[in-house]
């Protein structure tokens, strides 16, 4: 469907109004949340004309093509909503933040991070809170190589190559009980076959780490839920948190992982951590990437609670950090000594 021809204003900070703030554009990926994004998205549409917003809808069943519309598409629109995963979510981000138009993600993913850390949810009547309640607060965002948009965080090593192995595969789960499940089964054959990469990491020019086997670069908390490796990282304080695990054995790393999984006593020792803007990760001596930080780029338009939200959850996981060794929220930035046992 194309999208009609008309001007958006700027946002301002703290308002969810503009000139034009009945113009909704809507993208969604089909195939997102168990095939669930195409119905959502239209549920959603029909809400926001019952109440006067003239929305659109645009569908894309390929990553690339949608890379493509945010990179081109005109300023046409006055609100801009992703339906779909961390990578939908990102890629129409990147169209949110290059014309400075609010934001609204609706999460159907698996993953779900950057929305989960905002209270974001797929519920069309919490949608319509957000834009009736909602205020533009402008937060972080990650790009690759100066190029596209990342909202939760990028990953190297281990838990990356379990992550491809289950969602490049033919017969990707759609449930998110299976898909967890095919992340176990595939981390299980992995912990027996694959190699260990070899992951160099510079933070801010100083060398993190020479030899990782895992690294995280983080804008929200990573793994959420199930397997935090950056419990402090936030898109609100202007720094990428990142989180190695030094190469040993394949059976070291895993044992680090699986006590961090189960929260176990020492699960933080033998691991990295640093915060700063600008990373460059190589890996196996060959792939770079320079990874920086863009700091309050992203107009989100956000319910004043789930700042509230965020704040206190940060609070409580600098309260814990003391005890468990973990990195505290308050500490620009932490690292652990590199050949830590």
């Amino acid at each position: 469907m194309r999208a009609a021809s008309l001007e958006a204003a700027g946002p301002r900070e703290g308002l969810a109004t503009s000139p034009m703030a009945d113009f909704v554009q809507i993208i969604a990926t089909p195939g997102s949340g168990d095939g669930r994004a195409r119905a959502t998205a239209r549920r959603l549409k029909k809400a926001l004309v019952r109440r006067g917003y003239d929305a659109r809808l645009l569908t894309f069943t390929s990553l690339d093509r949608l890379l493509e519309w945010s990179a081109t598409c005109a300023p046409t629109f006055s609100h801009l909503v992703g339906v779909g995963g961390d990578a939908t979510l990102s890629a129409v981000a990147e169209a949110a933040v290059r014309l400075s138009v609010p934001f609204v993600p609706v999460p159907t993913g698996f993953g779900n991070m950057f929305a989960q850390t905002f209270g974001f949810v797929n519920q069309t009547r919490r949608v319509i809170e957000v834009f009736e309640r909602g205020q533009i607060r402008h937060v972080d965002v990650g790009t690759i190589n100066g190029d596209h948009v990342f909202l939760s965080h990028r990953s190297y090593g281990l838990l990356e190559d379990v992550q491809q192995a289950v969602e490049q595969g033919r017969a990707q789960p759609r449930s998110r009980l299976l898909r967890l499940l095919a992340y176990y089964v595939a981390g299980g054959r992995f912990l027996f076959t694959a190699p260990l990469r070899a992951i160099r990491v510079e933070v801010d020019g100083a060398l993190l780490v020479e030899n990782a086997a895992l690294v995280t670069v983080a804008n929200v908390e990573t793994y959420r839920g199930y397997l935090s490796l950056t419990p402090c990282a936030s898109p609100l304080d202007g720094l990428f948190d990142v989180f190695a695990i030094p190469g040993t054995t394949r059976l070291g790393v895993w044992t680090r992982l699986f006590k961090l999984l189960f929260r176990m006593p020492g699960r933080w020792k033998g691991v990295v951590f640093r915060r700063g803007q600008h990373v460059r990760v190589t890996v196996d001596g060959v792939v770079s990437e320079e990874l920086a930080l863009r700091r309050r780029a992203l107009p989100l338009l956000v319910l004043p609670e789930s700042l509230e939200m965020l704040s206190a959850s940060r609070a409580e996981v600098d309260a814990a950090s003391t005890p468990s060794g973990g990195p505290g929220c308050a500490t620009p930035a932490v690292s652990e000594p590199r050949d830590a046992a």
